[in-house]
């Protein structure tokens, strides 16, 4: 990896900005106590936008010597040297480094490595917001100091514009003109130093993006270097060599890729094993989810036969009642029927008293006829 100077860089920058301070004290003082307002507001935005740059340049710088210091350590070293900055790096990251440590050689597998990226670029993310921010803000308050400065200037311009009539004392007059160059040098002071402010936030800015760039191209091809799908071929081409050598009797050194290849062999079953509990995890929530279904499917059909159940209930009642009702509208025929032959033979038996009282009553007049003529 190359080395950052970008502390060096910082300092070299300062030390040239502080040299043309101290060489035009004088009129920097002159032009600063020209409006404490404004200038005031514009320093401070300096200073803190300052703190925040050098922040990032030590980090920068901090995990640049991190990384160079772990694209070279090995062993109990670079496991002892982690367990140091375990602390600076998330959970996730940490603990992968530190597992790596453990098997002695640095392996990675490729969204690992995209995981280290992603995290390195956020740590540089919001400077530039910040930057951007204190930029924005000097040159907002330098130009509204210069806004403020012209409505001074115009203002005492037209005091004196009104003010010239009848006898003109030209030594009161050109008194007068202080106001207007007062404002007119509040308005150059402020929008002064809001530039300058600007300028040099941008350019340690500008300085800090190239290094940081530098610093990400430098850690992405490390990792490709440590990529295990790069170092597989590798591994395997060594393995092979050592076999051939072993049968054919020869003797070689195989330390450094017996290490290499056990270093790469126990990265590839650490991951196999993760992949075989990610798909455990899976199969099991997966069963889960068919034992809510199977269960679901279970009390469906419970439900079903008890619903299945009910409407026999329901048809058996509703035939009973039909049947019920047959039998009732059969037997109120069969009453109607008996009623109506009833009525039939009592009609009938009406009808016979009443032909016989007929007779009776034809007898008796009969007889009172006879007994009438008896009499005479």
């Amino acid at each position: 990896m190359r080395r950052l100077k970008l502390l060096k860089i910082f300092f070299i920058f300062l030390l040239f900005v502080s040299f043309l301070i101290i060489s035009n004290f004088e009129t920097i003082y002159t032009y600063f106590m020209a409006t404490l307002t404004f200038n005031t507001a514009i320093l401070t935005v300096f200073i803190i936008g300052i703190i925040v740059i050098m922040q990032s340049a030590v980090r920068l710088t901090m995990l640049a010597g991190t990384f160079g210091v772990l694209s070279y350590k090995k062993g109990k070293e670079l496991e002892f040297y982690l367990n140091g900055i375990g602390k600076l790096m998330p959970a996730t990251i940490a603990n992968m480094f530190e597992k790596r440590a453990k098997k002695g050689v640095l392996f990675f597998t490729d969204p690992e490595a995209k995981d280290v990226t992603i995290w390195l670029e956020e740590q540089f993310f919001n400077t530039k917001g910040y930057v951007g921010f204190f930029v924005a803000t000097a040159l907002m308050i330098g130009l509204f100091g210069t806004f403020s400065g012209l409505l001074k200037a115009i203002d005492d311009m037209g005091s004196i514009i009104l003010s010239l009539g009848g006898d003109i004392n030209l030594s009161e007059v050109m008194s007068q003109f202080a106001g207007p160059l007062g404002g007119m040098a509040i308005g150059f002071s402020s929008s002064l130093f809001g530039v300058g402010t600007a300028i040099t936030l941008n350019f340690l800015q500008y300085i800090l993006s190239r290094q940081q760039a530098a610093f990400i191209e430098d850690i992405q091809d490390w990792l490709k270097g440590k990529l295990i799908e790069s170092q597989g071929s590798d591994v395997i081409t060594k393995i092979n060599q050592s076999n051939e050598a072993i049968r054919g009797g020869g003797g070689v050194d195989t330390t450094t890729a017996s290490m290499g290849t056990t270093a790469f062999l126990d990265i590839f079953v650490d991951k196999i094993s993760e992949l075989s509990n990610s798909i455990n995890e899976a199969n099991q929530s997966t069963e889960l989810v068919f034992k809510q279904v199977a269960l679901g499917l279970e009390d469906s059909k419970q439900a079903n036969e008890r619903q299945a159940v009910l409407f026999e209930s329901i048809a058996n009642a509703l035939k009973d009642l039909n049947v019920n009702q047959y039998s009732s509208t059969t037997t109120l025929e069969d009453a109607i029927e008996n009623v109506t032959s009833s009525i039939l033979s009592e009609h009938k038996s009406l009808k016979q008293l009443i032909a016989l009282q007929e007779e009776n009553n034809k007898a008796i007049e009969e007889l009172q006829n006879t007994m009438k003529k008896l009499k005479r």
